[in-house]
């Protein structure tokens, strides 16, 4: 863990002690540090030193912090009770790259709702830059950032670590299209380094390239994907949407914004020749039939195509079976990618999940309060609890209904609560969802459903249930077994 540490007893350790005994003072203090880190850093002391800085101003840094989940890196932060002082190390650097870096390290620190101050000092030429309120960067003298630390109210107690949720990093291009459209988002380093080899591999001459991109719940593969698109319309290039399930309320804003975007159903009324990029959103969801053509399509109109998938994300038996997502990875040539960093997971919401959908399951679990249990044994008054909770606190998700007979759970759903069809792709900070005594554990300790249901009850649990950001809100309907598994998992 992460210590903070005073930089000028930072240095003098690296100055005395032998090897073994430095990398096991790093150790301590959880620093991983470069040799010529350290040099610029050495640098930077001097230069305040210069000044009059005393030792304490070097006090209480955390040096080469990462924000939890999104590995999101600072040289050097101060954590003060009214702002934060970032400070960013270079040999040498462009004034264009510092400003982006700079601008990007206040946005991550900016949900902790204190005044961020971000400087770089430069130590070739011995300058240091800030960047102002207006996101433009002026060389600074060192005077300044001397008084800002001299002046900083440190909290002692503080963990940093409580001050950022991941969640906040994750902007969804259909619960916060506004955020999406106007660029107020940035994407971590692995989804950067996936769409730059993505637009890299879009380049002319125009050919028919497949490329797959996988990623479980919360790895942010609807961002990317969306970014990608994003970033062609601003090159004046067109990309075509096929979303694999309904269009929802972000689809529409985006489409009023000039966004080519269509149903799966309706995807033969385009010609993919007029596109330069088409990206299958939730392609674990379409069928096979489909999705020869459109690689055929795709083919004939050398055209490239994305597949965006996750083949836990079916809500049928028979889209299981069909397993998609294999059909797709045996296309040839096809380029893969895997997200692999969980940003938008709750710790504890993803492990508490991991256990309720398998009862052999044990996991470390933080209880941290962002999960609520609600048991009732009455039908009505389950839905009468469900229709008394706040609509701006929670989102209550129902299960799909058969078309065509009167299923259980419609019972206790309200029909105008939105699907397990209808949220796919989607996120909110706080979901309740409801489990009904036909739940119940499989010999193998797998969660199954003993109810009659024409979408599969366990796959649209876990649909809702992965669409929650903070806060989980379980209303359990006589179903005491269940009801015993929660109250176990969270003790």
């Amino acid at each position: 863990m992460l210590k903070r540490v005073n930089i000028q007893s930072l240095l003098q350790a690296k100055d005395s002690l032998k090897e073994e005994g430095f990398k096991g003072f790093l150790r301590h203090y959880g620093i991983g540090i470069k040799g010529a880190e350290i040099e610029d850093l050495r640098s930077l002391t001097k230069a305040l030193s210069d000044i009059g800085c005393s030792i304490g101003t070097f006090d209480r840094f955390y040096v080469g912090y990462k924000i939890p989940q999104i590995g999101k890196e600072f040289d050097l932060l101060r954590f003060g009770r009214k702002c934060i002082i970032n400070i960013e190390l270079k040999n040498s650097c462009s004034e264009e790259k510092i400003k982006k870096q700079l601008i990007r390290n206040k946005y991550y620190l900016s949900f902790i709702g204190r005044k961020v101050y971000a400087f770089t000092f430069v130590s070739e030429s011995q300058e240091l830059h800030f960047l102002r309120d207006d996101d433009q960067l002026e060389k600074t003298k060192f005077d300044h950032l001397s008084e800002l630390l001299t002046n900083q109210d440190i909290e002692d107690t503080e963990v940093p670590d409580a001050l950022f949720s991941p969640s906040d990093y994750l902007v969804s291009p259909f619960n916060s299209t506004k955020k999406f459209l106007a660029g107020e988002y940035f994407l971590t380093h692995q989804q950067e380094d996936v769409k730059n080899q993505i637009i890299d591999s879009l380049k002319p001459p125009k050919a028919a390239k497949f490329i797959s991109i996988i990623g479980s719940a919360g790895t942010g593969k609807t961002l990317l994907t969306y970014d990608i698109a994003k970033h062609l319309i601003e090159s004046k290039r067109k990309p075509l949407i096929i979303h694999c399930g309904q269009l929802n309320d972000g689809h529409a804003e985006l489409i009023k914004n000039g966004w080519a975007i269509t149903p799966i159903k309706n995807y033969s009324n385009h010609d993919l020749a007029n596109y330069d990029l088409v990206i299958i959103d939730e392609a674990q969801r379409i069928y096979p039939s489909q999705l020869d053509t459109i690689i055929e399509k795709a083919r004939l109109a050398k055209c490239c195509c994305i597949f965006s998938h996750d083949k836990l994300q079916t809500l049928a038996n028979w889209e299981e079976k069909r397993d998609v997502s294999a059909k797709i990875g045996s296309i040839s040539p096809i380029t893969r990618y895997k997200l692999s960093e969980k940003i938008r997971t709750n710790k504890e919401i993803a492990a508490f999940i991991k256990m309720l959908f398998n009862n052999k399951r044990s996991l470390p679990i933080s209880s941290n309060g962002n999960i609520e249990i609600n048991y009732f044994n009455i039908t009505e008054d389950a839905k009468s609890y469900l229709d008394a909770l706040d609509d701006s606190k929670w989102e209550i998700l129902r299960f799909t209904p058969s078309q065509y007979n009167k299923e259980h759970h419609e019972k206790y759903s309200e029909a105008s609560s939105r699907t397990s069809h209808q949220v796919i792709g989607q996120e909110f900070d706080g979901v309740a969802i409801t489990i009904d005594k036909f739940f119940s554990y499989a010999g193998n300790g797998d969660l199954i459903y003993k109810g009659g249901a024409y979408y599969d009850p366990p796959k649209m649990l876990f649909q809702n249930i992965t669409r929650s950001r903070k806060k989980l809100n379980l209303v359990i309907i006589d179903n005491e077994e269940l009801l015993n598994r929660c109250i176990a998992i969270l003790q």
